[in-house]
């Protein structure tokens, strides 16, 4: 019986170490320190464009991927399996899609997720100028991901769903980010294989998990940065 109560009280006493560390720092000092591991804001706000190439796999398939963005908040995605490649774009405005597989003729993309889409063109991500964009963010704690100490972040943003962001308890680089969504529930997106890249640092493997299952997963293979991308290219006609 005495062994047991030590052990509840050693338990009791690291979750209360372990939220002490977490409440020791603002919810901007902790953000302010995931910029820097990132890079730091100067150099963050000065990409304009991104390009990132590599492969995903998904339900035992492979493809060979392009993600494109520009600021504000344009962007373009192309699927490539085999001869077909899928194309989707955003404009800013208009988001639309041409599914080979499907058709050859270009869709519009359904009007439920255009703010969805656009907040993915995002390039600075949820965390720079969050105020700014309307959103609170609470530090929730740390939490223990995979043995690891972790900050959980919960942000609340205007049109969107609320996201619960996690960051590594010693980098300050995303581990992971949680997002309920309408109608599909929880989609758990897991950050790993960080990279030096022009002096910021990015991650290299993406993974998407819903209910426990791997929906998809990234590997990139290259991220260049501040390459010449014209607007033409977000717009399928």
């Amino acid at each position: 019986m005495v062994r047991k109560t030590l052990i509840a009280v050693a338990a009791t006493a690291a979750l209360f170490c372990l939220s002490s560390v977490a409440f020791a720092q603002t919810v901007d000092e902790v953000v302010a320190k995931n910029l820097a591991a990132k890079g730091g804001l100067e150099k963050l706000k000065a990409i304009q464009t991104l390009r990132s190439t590599g492969s995903m796999s998904a339900q035992g398939q492979s493809v060979t991927m392009t993600i494109m963005s520009k600021r504000p908040n344009l962007s373009r995605q192309e699927i490539t399996m085999g001869p077909q490649t899928m194309v989707m774009a955003f404009d800013g405005t208009n988001a639309r899609m041409i599914n080979p597989m499907v058709s050859p003729t270009p869709v519009d993309m359904p009007a439920e997720q255009i703010e969805m889409i656009k907040d993915q063109s995002d390039i600075d991500g949820p965390l720079i100028d969050y105020k700014t964009k309307g959103s609170t963010i609470e530090l929730v704690g740390i939490e223990m991901i995979d043995g690891k100490k972790a900050f959980h972040l919960r942000i609340s943003r205007k049109t969107l769903p609320a996201q619960d962001v996690y960051l590594d308890g010693v980098t300050y680089l995303e581990t992971k980010v949680s997002t309920t969504v309408p109608g599909s529930g929880v989609i758990e997106t897991q950050f790993g294989d960080y990279r030096t890249v022009e002096g910021m640092t990015m991650p290299y493997s993406i993974k998407t998990v819903a209910a426990g299952m791997t929906l998809n997963e990234m590997k990139l293979e290259k991220i260049e940065v501040n390459v010449k991308l014209e607007d033409a290219i977000f717009k399928i006609k």
